[in-house]
């Protein structure tokens, strides 16, 4: 007995014994009205549950699992033959040995191997057993679709977290570049650029490992992130933000570093390709709850090939399918001098 039940989770006992004392008490009580004689149904009622529990289990584990979901055709109505004609030849000697001989004298009429009536009360038996695996297999592919999506969310999660973690190294390898520019052409620039990083660097390991963060954090760190640029180009370059047509932006939550990928975007493929005065707007504005982020930048008219081993704009659309599913737009497009971004999302 203990090795049949190891066969089966603790759950799973626990879902299938409801079942069955559900059937216990609804056909005792069911039978009992009908004859008007609880006491016979509970009789008749207790001399069928061993058996059908038996044939329930069997034709779950033995002729479902075992042959039909594992694409074994011919075991599985080998499987079902056998019990069909097994377990009706024990309900009938059951019946006919305990049950007909107190409470139904003319069941004693027919003989024992009586077929018509073998086979009716194999059938009997088998539409419940029929209505006990159905379940069965229903709670098991509900389960299975359970254990599916939290599969899938983990495995988005997992995702999420690595390209978000990819942010870091992405922010630091083009930090690293401006300071080996103004240490070279501006030393005297140099304290106050690693200030500002330190700062900057304080912002990720404090805020960017939380699901959201407030967007007034989130604009305050572009801000830090603009000035530290401009203390590298210097008057050559004009940048004009406007984050102020947002209602409230201190209750607003968005993922943290959702933004700074268009920000470092505009320096890096600008200002940065550039020895000429050159120029960066920034806008967010709101609607409801759907935030728009745009931004434009000057590029040389007739520019270097972009590099496409960036993780920028990359890793930010395959973030974006991940936090916003169908419910978000981008927009890039770039035409003659000038190079336009654009984010538009939903906000909780």
């Amino acid at each position: 007995m203990a090795r049949f039940s190891a066969l089966i989770p603790y759950r799973q006992v626990w879902a299938q014994s409801i079942f069955w004392i559900g059937y216990f008490l609804f056909e005792w009580l069911n039978t009992g009205a009908y004859l008007d004689n609880f006491q016979q149904s509970l009789c008749l009622i207790t001399l069928q549950i061993p058996l059908l529990i038996v044939a329930g289990y069997w034709n779950l584990f033995i002729t479902i699992r075992h042959f039909l979901l594992s694409g074994r055709t011919t075991g599985f109505w080998m499987s079902l033959a056998a019990s069909i004609v097994i377990f009706g030849l024990l309900r009938r000697y059951i019946n006919y040995t305990w049950y007909y001989p107190a409470h139904y004298v003319q069941g004693l009429e027919k003989p024992l191997l009586y077929w018509p009536k073998i086979l009716a009360e194999s059938m009997q038996l088998h539409l419940v057993v029929a209505l006990f695996v159905v379940v069965d297999l229903v709670r098991h592919a509900l389960n299975q679709q359970r254990l599916s999506e939290r599969y899938k969310r983990e495995k988005l999660a997992a995702e999420y977290h690595l390209l978000q973690s990819q942010v870091q190294p992405h922010f630091l390898f083009n930090t690293l570049n401006n300071l080996t520019s103004v240490s070279m052409h501006q030393p005297a620039q140099l304290p106050h650029l690693l200030h500002g990083l330190a700062g900057l660097l304080s912002y990720q390991l404090h805020e960017s490992n939380r699901p959201t963060v407030p967007l007034n954090k989130e604009i305050a760190y572009l801000n830090d992130y603009i000035s530290l640029e401009q203390i590298r180009y210097g008057e050559r370059l004009d940048v004009q933000t406007n984050f102020h047509e947002v209602n409230h932006w201190s209750e607003l939550m968005i993922p943290p570093m959702l933004l700074l990928p268009f920000v470092e975007n505009a320096f890096k493929h600008g200002a940065a390709r550039s020895e000429a005065a050159c120029w960066i707007q920034l806008n967010l504005t709101q609607t409801g709850n759907r935030l728009v982020f745009s931004v434009e930048n000057s590029v040389i008219e007739e520019p270097l090939p972009i590099p496409t081993t960036g993780l920028g704009l990359a890793n930010l659309r395959k973030r974006l399918e991940i936090l916003f599913p169908n419910n978000y737009e981008l927009v890039t497009l770039q035409e003659d001098s000038q190079f336009l971004a654009v984010l538009k999302f939903t906000i909780n």
